[in-house]
């Protein structure tokens, strides 16, 4: 009884998969050279290692890395000129040791003052 049942179901699909042949879209979309096309396309786009996704993924990478390239270079360019003029002057090396690292001489004071804030001693 179960094998009537699935002849009749079988033979259904028989009967629509001729009908829909003889449209004329169902004619480019049941040939052979399509489906196998088409499955190419299917195949190459999600499920390779190679997929469109990971392409696209390593792209947007590739731009966000080539961007913190220019900025570390241009980073890299103000240190270099800031350490030549530090190693140029005198006078600037004090200043920035003084700023950065609070450096003082014997028997001063410095005082850093924070915007919003009491002042400090260090």
């Amino acid at each position: 009884m179960k094998t009537s049942a699935a002849m009749s179901i079988f033979t259904k699909i028989g009967e629509k998969y001729r009908e829909w042949k003889q449209h004329r879209v169902g004619k480019v979309l049941l040939n052979k050279y399509f489906l196998v096309g088409f499955i190419f396309l299917v195949w190459i786009c999600f499920i390779d290692t190679n997929n469109v996704g990971r392409m696209i993924r390593s792209r947007i990478t590739l731009r966000n890395q080539r961007r913190q390239i220019e900025f570390y270079q241009k980073e890299i360019s103000k240190m270099d000129r800031k350490l030549d003029q530090l190693r140029s002057e005198r006078d600037s090396l004090e200043k920035f040791a003084r700023e950065e690292y609070f450096y003082h001489q014997d028997g001063e004071d410095v005082y850093v003052i924070e915007q919003g804030g009491a002042p400090s001693i260090k």
